[in-house]
């Protein structure tokens, strides 16, 4: 009989390891500053009033509990990025799980979070640039460092769009940089890249590159990360040279080329093709556990059954917490 209590007890020890739940960690709560605008969403009237006083909307679609958006919260709080988007900027902010309805004109009405998901929002924060036409010229993927998110602001306010991409802009500002580019194991020495069908990582990074540091440092030593990588052919370009080379289409050009041509004015910026095609990129700072889950995203063919990384990303969490599975977001 003892034997048999004891047989029971560990079932029941075992029952209870199992149906562990994981547990998400490292998100952060954050509320937008007092300065934002508080509109009534409608973006038509939004963009006017701005347009009286020599302003441009900016659209800060964020995530509750989202470890990036605070820190770019906390960014804009500080001196000078405050003033200058307070000056040159109306912020109007978008959660894009919200339920407010949001009248992008006359004719069309979304809920916010059917407005992130007509403009493609993929990470928090993304910021969207509106001109005083109420249209699109500009955005940013996920969290930049106050001095490159400055870029932006000096491209949307002077107006450059209207004669250049916010990539071409950039480039112009540039000075010659110190950082020097590093090699890597995984790296391939790959000069034609329309006869690559297999998972294609282009890594672009120049000597301008200030996030270069914590990727190699920090994301490339993770060894989940190396191990999504080994899925890949991996190469790495100087987005400033002008090597020939034949992109994913069979068209004769330069990394150089290349680079504005896909518009990427992040550094180290990461596309990411299958097929020959481009499927997504990470043009924004990334955790590890974010990063690694784009890479299985195109490696694992999950694009093709889910039309969004963040419908993807719902899933795997909810997967990964399932199996007991513990997840950090801000590591």
């Amino acid at each position: 009989m003892k034997f048999l209590k004891t047989i029971v007890l560990m079932m029941l020890l075992v029952g209870m390891v199992q149906a562990k739940t994981g547990v998400v960690t490292g998100g952060v709560a954050h509320t937008m500053p007092p300065w934002f605008k508080s509109s009534f969403l409608e973006l038509a009237d939004d963009v006017d009033e701005a347009k009286d006083n020599n302003r441009h909307v900016m659209l800060f679609f964020h995530l509750d509990e989202c470890s990036y958006c605070d820190h770019m919260v906390k960014d804009f709080n500080q001196q000078p990025l405050k003033a200058l988007i307070q000056k040159h900027f109306d912020v109007i902010a978008i959660n894009i799980r919200g339920d407010k309805e949001v009248a992008i004109n006359e004719e069309e009405s979304l809920t916010e979070k059917e407005l992130a998901a007509k403009v493609g929002v993929q990470y928090t924060p993304t910021v969207v640039f509106l001109n005083q036409k109420n249209q699109q010229v500009a955005r940013t993927n996920g969290y930049r460092s106050p001095a490159k998110f400055t870029q932006t602001l000096g491209f949307v306010s002077s107006k450059a769009y209207e004669n250049s991409t916010l990539a071409q802009y950039v480039e112009s500002l540039k000075k010659t940089g110190t950082y020097q580019l590093q090699s890597h194991a995984m790296f391939a020495k790959i000069t034609d890249f329309s006869k690559i069908k297999a998972p294609l990582a282009v890594i672009f990074e120049d000597k301008n590159c200030d996030a270069c540091a914590y990727f190699y440092n920090t994301t490339l030593q993770d060894k989940n990360i190396k191990k999504e990588f080994d899925a890949f052919k991996v190469v790495r370009l100087d987005a400033g040279s002008t090597q020939a080379i034949i992109d994913n289409k069979g068209n004769k050009t330069t990394p150089k080329n290349w680079v504005q041509q896909l518009k990427l004015n992040y550094r180290p910026g990461i596309v990411l093709f299958n097929a020959g095609n481009e499927i997504t990129r990470i043009d924004g700072f990334l955790y590890k556990f974010h990063f690694q889950e784009v890479l299985r995203y195109v490696s694992g063919d999950f694009y093709q059954e889910f039309a969004t990384y963040n419908a993807y990303l719902a899933y795997r969490q909810k997967q990964l917490l399932e199996q007991g599975i513990d997840i950090n977001i801000s590591q």
